[in-house]
């Protein structure tokens, strides 16, 4: 094997003494002609060596002498070897990469030369550019055919690690069959290089979490499975895979029809006269999170003695983690809480979609960062541990519940649909806005922020719709100022990363009861009170109300309590319309407003239902009054209370 340098010169020069010496010298370059400048810049673009990697001595630079100059050679002569020396071996030359010289080349060739080196445009292999459309279509982490980690391993890595390559290479044979009979329009069906990986990790994950007492036979038979299956069989599959993403992605985007109408035919006074029929009774409702009665003191007091006796420790609500507290501060430093920081999950866990038939069992995942459950303590963290108490006696302790006050100035032909917003303190959660809302009208009837009674630990903005600014910047509620809130037409900055949405312009109440008062001005005891998971808004007001409809009851759950459908659940199935949307990567928080609207919208889409049910069986508006069936002294008939227009728990 001869190796050839003749390109490079001699570092020796004309004092060179070696016999046949494998470097450039002058005299080898006399009566050579070299090869132009285009076939040689043609050989290196299809090499695939120079694809790769181009060499750095192509570089020009315009300022530097010109290489004719120094040596009285033109430069092509350093562009790549020169086949007719003799014991050149293009095979042996390729590989070699020879370090930058010092000398630049040609100024008379400078523009073929930069063009080749700025901006080189290898040739690529078939099937590429749909590969690369693939990934961007779908951009997924990029993996390597290695076995993922998970919590318990129902086998060794290596026997792992080899089914995996047992199913990446069946999965790489079928899609290698089918590239050869797709035309065009099908190479969608296709998978990248990593959507194979990505798929054959997956299809071993599936089956190491649902089946790991017989991971090795399902794995086998899956690989024989897969064995047996042929291309067109394949591609029946990727087809079936492809259909079902499209019907899923016009699914979550598709908007069924308009919102739907609420027309009950009669008007609001009458509307609030049938709410008697679908009130909520609080009879056995104690187990649910209702006080149906005021805590007496004796209960309050067991209930402070055992606050005494646990010294401040509580759960933390989010990490689960056990902490202590301090309301009004620790005296040495000032604290609020021990602990340190709290990692946590601010998302709901969800279950990811399956493919239908699909059987196996998919690990839930949490809305706020995709993570499984279990994967990580939280993606989220904050500096102090919270915590939520849900004892009667233990609120009271706080603040005493009170029972709505005889009120002759409310008027009787409306309700009252109201909303809180809560906030973590010291003492657990405690209002911190309060709205109600004109039933059935949907007219604001009350907006205010809550000075709460204990330091804030957190105002749980993501969820509440409160942020630092809102309670800094706002100004005090007198007696003299409406209840009604103005807007605010200032854009709002951001916390943490959170975008914030232009506000309402909300005043502030000194504490909880005085909000709670400004409630009973507005109620008797039997206006009816309207709202979603009533309980927590009740409690959180501390009020004691025997006439309530709560939309959670209104439409139960399948499986019953404590199982419910959320508001927003409710509001997309019942009413097509969408609430509690979010803008931008980061959660606004709720509107209390809006939550106030659409559990009345609710009650009032059930009102007519229960209308209709009755006009069925006879009942007539005559001369503005409800009138039931002729022969009936305005009792339920038989018809009415066995179909929709009873009120049932579950």
């Amino acid at each position: 094997m001869s190796l050839s340098l003749k390109h490079i010169p001699c570092p020796a020069g004309d004092k060179c003494t070696a016999f046949q010496c494998i470097f450039g010298h002058n005299k080898d370059n006399i009566g050579f002609n070299p090869p132009p400048l285009e076939p040689i810049q043609n050989h290196r673009t299809s090499s695939p060596l120079n694809q790769n990697r181009p060499s750095k001595r192509l570089k020009v630079d315009a300022a530097s002498p010109s290489l004719s100059s120094q040596t009285g050679v033109a430069s092509p002569a350093r562009t790549g070897p020169k086949p007719e020396q003799p014991g050149f071996s293009p095979s042996v030359a390729r590989p070699i990469s020879p370090p930058p010289l010092k000398r630049k080349a040609t100024a008379s060739t400078p523009s073929a030369n930069a063009a080749t080196t700025k901006n080189p445009q290898p040739t690529r292999a078939p099937g590429a550019s749909t590969s690369k459309a693939t990934a961007t279509a779908n951009p997924k982490k990029p993996e390597s055919l290695n076995p993922r980690l998970l919590k318990s391993s129902p086998a060794s890595h290596e026997v792992r690690l080899k089914l995996i390559k047992l199913v990446h290479r069946e999965f790489k044979r079928l899609n290698d069959e089918l590239r050869k009979t797709v035309n065009d329009q099908e190479q969608k069906l296709l998978l990248s290089d990593q959507d194979l990986i990505t798929r054959a990790l997956d299809e071993e994950q599936t089956c190491a979490i649902d089946k790991p007492a017989v991971y090795n036979n399902v794995m086998k038979n899956k690989i024989f499975q897969l064995k047996r299956m042929t291309a067109a069989q394949w591609k029946e599959v990727r087809i079936k895979e492809q259909q079902e993403a499209q019907n899923k992605l016009q699914k979550d985007n598709m908007i069924d029809g308009e919102p739907r109408k609420i027309e009950t035919g009669l008007t609001y006074a009458q509307e609030v006269g049938l709410l008697k029929r679908i009130l909520t009774p609080l009879d056995g409702m104690g187990n649910h999170g209702y006080v149906p009665t005021v805590p007496t003191q004796e209960q309050i007091k067991s209930a402070v003695d055992g606050m005494d006796a646990a010294k401040g420790w509580e759960k933390c609500d989010r990490c689960q983690q056990r902490f202590q507290v301090f309301p009004g501060r620790r005296e040495e430093d000032g604290a609020l809480t021990t602990g340190g920081g709290c990692k946590f999950h601010w998302g709901k866990t969800y279950i990811p979609s399956k493919q239908p038939g699909d059987k196996t069992r998919v690990p839930k995942r949490y809305h706020c960062c995709g993570q499984e459950v279990g994967e990580s303590a939280g993606c989220f963290t904050h500096e102090h541990h919270v915590f939520k108490a849900s004892d009667a006696k233990r609120l009271a302790a706080v603040l005493n519940f009170a029972e709505t006050p005889e009120n002759p100035l409310a008027p009787t032909d409306r309700a009252v649909c109201f909303d809180c917003e809560m906030c973590y303190t010291v003492h657990g959660l405690e209002l911190v806005r309060l709205t109600a809302t004109s039933w059935p009208t949907g007219e604001d009837l009350l907006d205010v922020l809550v000075q709460p009674l204990g330091e804030i630990l957190d105002l749980n903005s993501r969820f509440s719709g409160v942020w630092p600014d809102d309670i800094a910047a706002a100004e005090s509620w007198s007696v003299n100022d409406d209840l009604k809130p103005s807007k605010d037409s200032d854009e709002k900055g951001s916390e943490d990363g959170e975008l914030k949405a232009k506000k309402k312009k909300l005043k502030i109440v000194s504490s909880p009861e005085v909000a709670r008062d400004l409630l009973f001005s507005l109620i008797s005891p039997t206006t009816p009170l309207i709202g979603h998971g009533l309980e927590n808004d009740l409690n959180a007001v501390r009020i004691v109300h025997p006439t309530i409809i709560d939309s959670v009851l209104l439409y139960p759950h399948k499986m019953g309590l404590p199982y419910r459908y959320g508001l927003k659940t409710l509001m997309n199935v019942h009413m097509n319309r969408k609430i509690q949307q979010d803008t931008g990567p980061k959660m606004l928080g709720h509107d209390s407003g809006e939550d106030a609207r659409a559990a009345g919208d609710l009650v009032r889409l059930r009102v007519m239902d229960v209308w209709n049910d009755m006009k069925r069986v006879g009942w007539r508006v005559v001369d503005g009054e409800i009138t039931p069936p002729e022969g009936e002294g305005g009792g339920l008939t038989e018809a009415f209370i066995e179909g929709r227009g009873n009120f049932k728990l579950a």
